[in-house]
């Protein structure tokens, strides 16, 4: 029985769409630049890959420690709160080095994996304590009503710092790579920082119906494998690894390619990342359709090949409007591979070991990212970081995607009777993927096989 009156249910819903959209203006104005600024002070392009890719680790590693923080606080919206807080904290650093005009490369790494720790630290305990805020009979229409707003104000944000960013370095700088530009560079930042304080406060306006909920089940990888799903979820989930590995060689490589190798300007690469944002936003109403009609096999399959050249014809063209339209295309060829591999995880996982099963596989996920990366700036390094190099990286990194069809054939396909919608949160911004995204756990109604 929930012990709120209806004005407290509408105010916690209120408060929580301004704090989904708070976070994609940090999401817009701060991560979404991270990489461009280590390069605007100095770093080399293959540090300046791993940056953003590596870090990633620390964040699902804090994730493990996610259920013992919450028994230590005895709530988890304290754990929430605390995180996010925290991650607000970590663009200080990098406001001084703007203003200082330097900052070394160790201390990048160190304050991303800060900002990733608590970005992602806290979220399968947000997961669970937003299921008790919001009342099951509004939760589809609540969640993509709250990720249209995000959305849009992701957009904006983006936008608004490309142009900020690219009047900056017009007016202000002198005759150097980095000039008193940087100084825009801490405005974002603070804007960034700012608007994950304002989140972090809209967190503590909402309630806590149930600090500590019953029902949830914590899963050990290995149990999960071992499983009566591991036929479905131990397949799929080995897939998505080779997937992640395959993508990896090349991904965190885009952005120095688009800003260092190619010289775009700032509002360029803003509308770059735009471009695969869009596209995905664009096809998630469309797949969405599409799976409920035909399944999400059909569509995984569609996704799962559709994404295997999008590296390799970035080597055709470095013209940016061509390039847009291969933004446009990957990020819906994204959207199906993300909305096909979670309905047929979500219906291998009962309900009450979802969160659990998807903190650990965002823990392996990231460990691949890092082999992945790491197997990137080495062949990049060894090609000698020119033009070259970039575009082995990215045919590379095509070939291996082919390799994973034969992982893809062996996945189990279950039959779906129910198709529900899923609801995924945009944690940062890339190009070619689109988004980093997570599935919002309570948007999804239970399963009928899920549930028996």
């Amino acid at each position: 029985m929930d012990p709120r009156t209806a004005d407290q249910i509408r105010r916690d819903l209120r408060f929580s769409t301004r704090d989904a959209m708070l976070f994609s203006v940090m999401v817009g104005c701060g991560e979404a630049y991270f990489v461009a600024f280590a390069l605007a002070v100095g770093m080399g392009e293959t540090l300046a890959g791993l940056l953003g890719s590596v870090p990633l680790l620390a964040g699902a590693l804090l994730q493990l420690a996610g259920p013992s923080a919450v028994r230590a606080l005895g709530s988890h919206k304290r754990w929430v709160v605390l995180a996010a807080g925290l991650q607000a904290l970590s663009f200080v650093p990098m406001i001084i080095a703007a203003v200082v005009g330097h900052m070394p490369d160790w201390l990048i790494f160190v304050m991303v994996a800060l900002y990733w720790a608590f970005n992602l630290g806290g979220g399968p305990a947000w997961n669970t304590w937003i299921g008790t805020v919001v009342p099951r009979p509004v939760r589809a229409k609540y969640f993509a009503g709250r990720t249209r707003r995000a959305q849009a104000a992701l957009m904006f944000s983006l936008i608004g710092a490309g142009l900020i960013l690219y009047y900056g370095r017009k007016h202000f700088t002198h005759g150097d790579e980095g000039g008193s530009y940087l100084l825009v560079f801490a405005v974002l930042f603070a804007i960034a920082g700012i608007a994950r304080l304002a989140s972090t406060w809209c967190h503590t306006r909402v309630s806590e119906p149930e600090p500590m909920p019953k029902g949830q089940t914590r899963v050990p990888m290995r149990a999960f494998l071992r499983g009566p799903q591991a036929v479905s979820g131990g397949r799929l989930i080995l897939y998505m690894l080779g997937v992640t590995l395959a993508v990896q060689v090349s991904g965190p490589f885009f952005t120095p390619y688009m800003l260092k190798e190619l010289g775009f300007d700032y509002l360029v690469y803003a509308g770059l990342l735009c471009g695969s944002f869009m596209g995905r936003v664009i096809a998630m109403p469309i797949i969405g359709r599409f799976a409920k009609k035909h399944g999400p096999a059909k569509l995984l399959w569609i996704g799962g090949v559709g994404i295997i050249p999008m590296s390799a014809v970035w080597v055709i063209s470095p013209n940016p409007w061509f390039i847009m339209g291969i933004q446009v295309v990957s990020g819906m060829m994204w959207a199906c591979y993300e909305m096909a591999t979670m309905l047929l995880l979500l219906e291998s996982i009962p309900a009450r070991e979802r969160t659990s099963v998807l903190t650990t596989q965002t823990a392996l996920n990231a460990c691949t990212i890092v082999l992945g990366a790491s197997s990137g700036a080495l062949i990049f390094r060894l090609m000698g970081e020119g033009a070259g190099a970039y575009h082995t990286l990215f045919l590379v990194s095509a070939v291996v995607r082919m390799g994973t069809i034969v992982l893809l054939a062996r996945v189990h396909m279950p039959e779906i009777k129910r198709i529900r919608p899923v609801i995924f949160r945009t944690m940062g911004i890339r190009p070619q993927f689109g988004g980093i995204d997570r599935p919002v756990v309570p948007s999804i109604d239970d399963m009928d096989s899920a549930s028996k």
